[in-house]
């Protein structure tokens, strides 16, 4: 029988302690829950992980809980320090691709096949666009809106697994070409997505091992957001 990542209830004891705090009212009820909740704080950055699930779920934890409590980091002190720490630490592991079990679907998916769904909407709702009529132009506008929207949506989504980040790689090395052809940035890209592709099925990149299946490794690590507006934000002008 396997004994549960302690790691685990130190989250869930953080969380809800967190909460607790947040809607205590003035007075004695507030100092106590403040209190519970710094000491789960300083159980929490002191609890060693011993699966990967459980580190992985403490990177997420705290990367969140440091955003959260940002404004008052000097009032945790160590704990918050500490915090950063391991952080730092689970990232440097997560970035080298670190392998825990995948949990649901990867959303990247989804969120790709919703932009290019609205895009074609978008392209269709362009062709023989007629500018003289209102009713044409207020649906290629919306279609417009919705395509913008959807990118926009994707560039928040990170991949999971590293079958996901092929997947948006490709997204964007095709995006890249049909708005931009020849230019240098999507030749880039298409580079970029076929050696990630090759590199880990052939196990020319160091690092990666061809006894794991690609896409049931879950990505921990980082993914910079894209700063690119959306390729179809155009609107007809009527």
């Amino acid at each position: 029988m396997n004994t549960p990542d302690p790691i685990l209830a130190a989250i869930a004891t953080h969380r809800a302690a967190y909460d607790a705090f947040q809607v205590a009212p003035d007075g004695e009820a507030s100092i106590l829950a403040e209190e519970a909740y710094r000491e789960a704080g300083d159980i929490l950055v002191t609890t060693a992980c011993t699966t990967p699930t459980g580190a992985a779920k403490l990177l997420d934890h705290l990367r969140w809980w440091l955003a959260e409590e940002v404004a008052f980091a000097d009032s945790y002190g160590l704990t918050y320090r500490a915090a950063q720490v391991r952080v730092a630490d689970l990232t440097a592991l997560a970035c080298a691709c670190w392998p825990v079990a995948t949990v649901g679907v990867d959303p990247i998916h989804r969120a790709i096949a919703t932009a290019e769904t609205a895009e074609a909407a978008h392209t269709a709702a362009l062709s023989g666009l007629d500018e003289n009529d209102d009713g044409q132009v207020r649906r290629a506008n919306a279609a417009a809106d919705a395509s913008s929207a959807a990118f926009d949506a994707l560039t928040s989504v990170m991949p999971t697994t590293r079958a996901g980040l092929f997947a948006l790689a490709g997204f964007y090395a095709r995006e890249s070409e049909e708005f931009e052809p020849m230019c240098a940035g999507g030749q880039y890209l298409q580079h970029l997505a076929a050696a990630l592709k090759v590199g880990d099925s052939t196990g020319l990149i160091s690092g990666l091992s061809l006894a794991k299946a690609a896409s049931d490794q879950r990505l921990v690590c980082l993914i910079p957001r894209a700063a690119a507006q959306a390729p179809s934000s155009a609107r007809a002008q009527g």
